[in-house]
């Protein structure tokens, strides 16, 4: 089932989101079941949306690719949820 997966960074700025982001776009673009990113400032912190066809899918990407790099694994809460309808251009 495909999952917006909707991740809260308390403490992740503007700053670490830039330095961060580069490196991990390319390999993001290339992950199987990967739809789309999105990042936006919230309050105390970062939000960054994704749009994978599973949850599955997602975890093995976070677990490999981004939770290594991450500066404080702990501010970090996610939430799955499942989708009805996804309309792309």
């Amino acid at each position: 089932m495909t999952v917006l997966v909707r991740t809260t960074a308390i403490g992740l700025d503007h700053s670490t989101y830039d330095q961060m982001a580069p490196g991990l776009h390319p390999l993001l673009k290339q992950q199987p079941g990967f739809i789309m990113h999105v990042a936006y400032p919230i309050p105390g912190g970062f939000a960054i949306g994704e749009v994978w066809e599973n949850q599955a899918q997602h975890e093995a990407w976070y677990n490999e690719f981004v939770a290594p790099n991450l500066p404080d694994p702990d501010a970090m809460s996610t939430e799955y949820h499942e989708l009805h309808a996804i309309v792309q251009p």
